[in-house]
């Protein structure tokens, strides 16, 4: 909670840093350490500065802003409504719950995070207004992910635990029931520690432009940079203003070490592309080695991330009755993807592959009035209203409603099961040929990836020629198979993204988990059909599950637990001898 406090100060000192990524459980105080954050900003002229809250259920056009309807409808003119992104401008827009936003209205927060200026360029109008906000979001990471290109445009990000000391727990129950009982006391009785912040943020806001950044702090960020593999400077230039944010806080002349270390922690939790670096020094070093010797310093033990957290899990036991070898079993090449790679039965019909071909139709169209859904087109839906007889001032009487259905993006999610168990008998590689072949052109790919114990997205939202570079660098079948944590890890991807028909949900996998401490098959094979019936619930997504040919054990297993799940079981026979 510190760290996401310090996040927060240095933003109301430097609103150009780049926004705030709170994680964490439910009930952590993440919003109401936002909320709070508003009163620690500068007015905006007369006024407090604006504390936009985003819902999720927010449209388009009360995001980016539209036609004033009721003027419209009373006096026939076309005059501007405001969206909340031009509502935020000097101020903070927060969006709770981030990664379960829609993804299209994600997109549109892009842009203007990044410029800090909104361009409307809908309904007839053309405007370009200011929109410079403190972008604070909070997700819960059991709730779903968020998008790589949506994380990045965060400058901080802070993981946020309840880790408190009985004496914090006992202090935050006494504030919190004092708050309630009477708060306007409370607020009185902290009014005067609020206000003595503010003016020290805005102290340390009026001297940041003298703060100087030596040049060897400058070079040595730059090496670890580049050691570290940072991608483009959108990291770096966080790090730069965060450290001279923190230094104008302290009354410091110039960046220090000390500030560019903690600059670094804050924007590097969410990259984790990146790998762990050897810390700033005040004079060019040389570049880092990859891994430090063990014979020059025997003694030494590796620090623990603070942004990250221990997951060592004991070793489970096999689902199979044979003990699980450790080695990992290696991959063949990736053959050429084939239009119909699926064996008997699916080469028969041709829907479990013709279906995800390219739909070369319009990708929106008009409706009438019984549309209720998608966004208003307010000049098709003008001039539909005079062509029928609509006056300005009739009340809405013969008015024509026009709206926008655009079609939903085609996507397909699938989850790859490379455990070593898959690697017997080819059946990774085969099922990897398979996948390969229904990524094409108009998809879009999120591939889940089982491998060596752990769950973790190959990619996301990503192109065909992407998600098959993403195959074809996996070498080989490797670790035990928590199967089920996979599915419920794709179920809470799918949940976020909100599926529609044009979703395709293919899980390639030979169906066998491996068993938790003290759990029996029964238990084991009790949760995963209910993890596969939960995920089989957000229909109405195509489902196919790929697995290899049976072995003579287990005949009737995947039969047993797709059994009304409505996954079509594709079985896939062995093709490493061709």
């Amino acid at each position: 909670m510190e760290r996401a406090k310090r996040s927060l100060l240095l933003h109301a000192i430097d609103p150009r840093i780049g926004g705030t990524l709170l994680l964490g459980h439910r009930g952590c105080a993440k919003s109401t350490l936002a909320r709070g954050f508003a009163a620690l900003l500068p007015p905006d002229g007369p006024k407090d500065a604006p504390f936009v809250e985003v819902p999720l259920g927010v449209t388009e056009d009360r995001l980016l802003g539209s036609i004033q309807a009721d003027v419209l409808l009373q006096s026939g003119q076309w005059t501007p409504q405001t969206g909340l992104l031009e509502t935020a401008h000097n101020g903070v827009l927060y969006l709770d719950e981030i990664n379960l936003l829609a993804d299209p209205l994600a997109d549109l927060l892009l842009d203007s995070a990044a410029s800090g200026v909104h361009r409307l360029e809908r309904d007839g109008l053309s405007l370009s207004r200011n929109a410079r906000y403190i972008l604070v979001a909070t997700m819960n990471p059991d709730e779903g992910d968020l998008r790589p290109q949506l994380a990045d445009r965060f400058a901080h990000s802070v993981a946020i635990t309840d880790a408190f000391t009985p004496e914090e727990r006992v202090e935050i129950g006494r504030r919190r029931l004092a708050f309630d009982d009477a708060p306007e006391a409370f607020l009185a009785e902290w009014t005067a520690p609020t206000l003595q912040l503010r003016d020290a943020l805005a102290a340390a806001r009026a001297r940041l432009l003298q703060i100087q950044t030596p040049d060897p702090l400058r070079l040595a960020l730059a090496q670890r940079a580049s050691a570290a593999g940072l991608e483009g400077m959108r990291a770096e230039l966080a790090i730069l203003r965060t450290a001279r944010a923190s230094a104008a806080f302290r009354h410091a002349p110039a960046v220090e070490q000390a500030d560019l270390e903690e600059a670094w922690l804050l924007c590097l939790g969410h990259r984790q592309s990146a790998p762990p670096s050897p810390p700033l020094q005040n004079r060019p070093p040389p570049p880092p080695p990859a891994t430090e010797s063990a014979a020059q310093n025997p003694n030494a033990q590796p620090k623990p991330s603070a942004m990250s957290s221990p997951t060592p899990t004991p070793a489970p036991i096999a689902f199979t009755p044979s003990e699980a070898f450790a080695a990992p079993i290696p991959l063949r090449p990736l053959l050429k993807p084939r239009i119909l790679s699926l064996p008997q039965p699916g080469a028969q019909n041709r829907r479990l592959t013709a279906a995800l071909s390219a739909d070369r139709r319009a990708t929106a169209r008009l409706a009438t009035a019984h549309l209720s859904k998608g966004p208003v087109r307010w000049q098709a839906s003008l001039t539909a209203s005079l062509r029928s007889g609509w006056e300005p001032g009739a009340s809405g009487a013969g008015w024509r409603w026009i709206r926008s259905c655009s079609r939903p993006v085609r996507r397909l999610w699938a989850l790859l099961d490379a455990s070593r168990s898959t690697g017997a008998a080819q059946f990774l590689a085969d099922a990897r040929e398979s996948l390969a072949s229904l990524f094409q052109a108009p998809l879009r790919i999120n591939l889940l990836l089982l491998h060596k114990g752990s769950v973790r997205w190959l990619a996301r939202n990503s192109t065909a020629a992407g998600a098959r570079a993403a195959l074809e660098a996996l070498p080989d079948a490797a670790g035990k198979s928590p199967l089920r944590d996979a599915l419920l890890r794709l179920h809470r991807g799918l949940s976020a993204a909100q599926p529609s028909a044009k979703d395709t949900v293919c899980i390639c996998s030979d169906g066998l988990p491996t068993l938790a401490p003290g759990q029996t098959a029964a238990q084991a094979a009790q949760r995963l059909r209910a993890a596969v019936q939960r995920l089989a619930r957000q229909q109405p997504f195509r489902a196919l599950w790929l697995s290899p040919a049976p072995a003579r054990a287990f005949t009737q297993w995947l039969d047993t637990l797709l059994a009304g799940s409505k996954f079509e079981l594709v079985r896939i026979a062995s093709a490493h001898n061709r």
